[in-house]
């Protein structure tokens, strides 16, 4: 059995401090940055923690001064009922404006972090993406900021309310007897070692159960975005029998968290306050005996310690949220941990859309595996270049690399006489189109999918259709371009859809243009509608096409053949073919073979 050393105890320590430090910084930043609303609110609650103190201590003044010396006049009765009655109207207005303030600012702050965070998300490397399941992505952007409102809205407010309260129940209660008060306010360290022991022990149960909320989104993600595929394989119900396993799972998460609550916070709270309550009691006995009691103060103070239960019942309560926010707030910090992508400064336009490629290595996901390895590349302006090779031979990396998604591990990748890495994202957006091999497609109309809010004149769009070949297309659909396309587009065809994604990267008018395996599941009419566009757009922009078949780019100035992530031939279609069992040769004969 390993034992924790001193040394690594403290280094412990010092980690779980910093990350308490860094988790406050996140929930409170918001909050201080609008002090204004912050102080009033808090004026409004002091003012109305104040008015609510002081109905018992109005009774009590009642009870010793008028009741209990035997005068029953009726005018001082009617003026403390009245003051009573005004100091409590007032304490409820209070408590409903303070309630309004601290919930504006919660919403707020909530608000701020989920802009921040969504702002991050979409500024981080893109092998952060792949690597990250988009249920989980969404369940930290969306769950886990939810939890922080209820840290806000149901914690931060409330605890503050009851703290605010507590002190001023115990100035009214010194103010009375100070021996008494003593001894209600053991109550206060005895809930504090309870709060204490309740995050020790609910912490991890917590965790689990946001560690398993996330998988579930990502297995219902998955399962909704495959649905045709399970389905047609017969999954359904594997499927379900996996998703009922981590459903049990955070069933047994949640029970523990119950267990832990249901023994650290009402029951226990409650206990405590039954033991302090006798002590109360005895010490007012005592008191008694000797001539010093007052009937008065003994009402007031089982009203303030019924008072200071309360609040430190709701704190307790309340903390089984904050465990969840916590436990939020630290999957939060672990998305903003991730570094951004680098982002270069120079937002001068490209003037000269020519690529210098000279040993450029990437290694994938940060790890010890090159998939693009010494790659010497120069793509001239306006060029044809086709890029094809076996899967996994590193097309697309390439293509992440030319496309700026990707920064490369070494090498230098030059576009227009300047290192591709100092250039502004939005310059390069400017003049590099990629047209990936499954196209975003929105559930709205073809207009805004091809526009996706941009203000594009009639001209432009028009002839973007025409260099697409999407015309034909538009002329059959019921409402022409602003026929819905539904879910994911699925009222178009795959190589419609290819069309679609082509006009949308020609409405930017790019001086590069990517083709990602744009023909790999067309058919035939649609790939030579794609090789009619392609010979159209020859000469105006330069075209890196990364294609399956091999037909798509047979006519393209220079043909790039990758295996191994290295480039192992160059040239022409024809030059390319001279080389007996090259690999070149192969994948065209292969192809020829497949149409016999």
């Amino acid at each position: 059995m390993a034992y924790l050393t001193m040394p690594s105890f403290l280094n412990s320590m010092k980690k779980i401090a910093m990350l308490d430090r860094r988790l406050l910084a996140l929930l409170l930043r918001p909050v201080i940055a609008d002090r204004r609303r912050l102080l009033m609110a808090l004026l409004i609650l002091i003012g109305a923690t104040a008015l609510d103190v002081i109905g018992p201590w109005l009774t009590k003044y009642y009870l010793d001064s008028f009741l209990v010396p035997g005068d029953l006049r009726p005018t001082p009765l009617v003026i403390l009922v009245t003051l009573y009655l005004v100091t409590q109207c007032l304490a409820a207005l209070g408590r409903y404006l303070q309630t309004l303030s601290f919930a504006r600012i919660a919403l707020d702050a909530v608000l701020d972090i989920r802009k921040r965070l969504f702002r991050h998300v979409l500024h981080l490397p893109q092998h952060v993406h792949d690597a990250t399941p988009v249920g989980e992505m969404i369940s930290r952007v969306t769950n886990d900021t939810d939890a922080l409102r209820e840290l806000y809205v149901a914690f931060l407010a409330t605890v503050l309310q009851n703290v605010v309260l507590l002190v001023g129940i115990l100035i009214a209660m010194a103010v009375m007897d100070l021996r008494l008060m003593a001894v209600a306010a053991m109550l206060i360290p005895a809930a504090l070692a309870v709060i204490w022991c309740y995050q020790r022990l609910s912490g991890p149960a917590a965790m689990e159960v946001r560690r398993l909320r996330a998988e579930q989104n990502t297995r219902i993600n998955e399962a909704i975005s495959g649905m045709t595929v399970l389905q047609s394989y017969n999954q359904i119900g594997r499927y379900s029998e996996h998703f009922h396993t981590i459903n049990a799972s955070q069933y047994q998460a949640r029970m523990r968290t119950v267990r832990i609550s249901g023994l650290f916070l009402r029951s226990a709270i409650d206990l405590i306050g039954v033991v302090i309550l006798a002590g109360l009691l005895l010490g007012y006995g005592l008191d008694h005996l000797q001539g010093a009691g007052e009937i008065g103060v003994l009402y007031a103070f089982v009203t303030y310690l019924g008072r200071v239960s309360e609040p430190l019942i709701e704190i307790t309560q309340r903390f089984n949220i904050f465990q969840q926010a916590s436990v939020a707030g630290t999957r939060l910090l672990a998305l903003f941990d991730q570094p951004q992508a680098t982002l270069g400064g120079d937002s001068r336009p490209i003037v000269t859309p020519h690529y210098h490629l000279n040993e450029l290595s990437f290694c994938h996901y940060g790890a010890d595996k090159y998939t693009l390895h010494d790659v010497t590349l120069d793509i001239a302006p306006g060029s044809f270049i086709g890029v094809v090779g076996p899967t996994g031979s590193g097309k697309s990396t390439l293509l992440d690399l030319l496309s700026g998604l990707k920064p490369a591990t070494s090498g230098t990748l030059i576009l227009d006489n300047r290192p591709m890495a100092s250039i502004a994202p939005a310059t390069i957006n400017d003049a590099v189109a990629t047209v990936p091999q499954e196209p975003f497609i929105r559930s709205t109309t073809l207009r805004d999918n091809l526009l996706l809010d941009r203000d594009i004149d009639e001209t432009a769009l028009r002839q973007a259709l025409d260099d697409a070949q999407l015309n034909d297309l538009i002329a059959r659909l019921p409402e022409g371009l602003d026929t819905r396309l539904g879910e994911r587009g699925l009222t178009l065809s795959t190589g419609e859809r290819q069309l679609l994604a082509l006009a949308r990267a020609l409405l930017r008018q790019p001086q590069i243009l990517l083709l990602d395996e744009a023909t790999a599941s067309v058919d035939s009419a649609t790939e030579k509608r794609l090789q009619r566009a392609l010979e159209a757009l020859r000469g105006r922009v330069t075209l890196i096409v990364v294609a399956h078949r091999l037909s798509t780019i047979r006519h393209a100035d220079s043909i790039i053949v990758m295996a191994g992530g290295r480039i192992v031939e160059q040239g022409h279609h024809e030059t390319l073919l001279t080389y007996r069992n090259g690999y070149y040769y192969r994948l065209w004969h292969h192809r020829i073979q497949a149409q016999a």
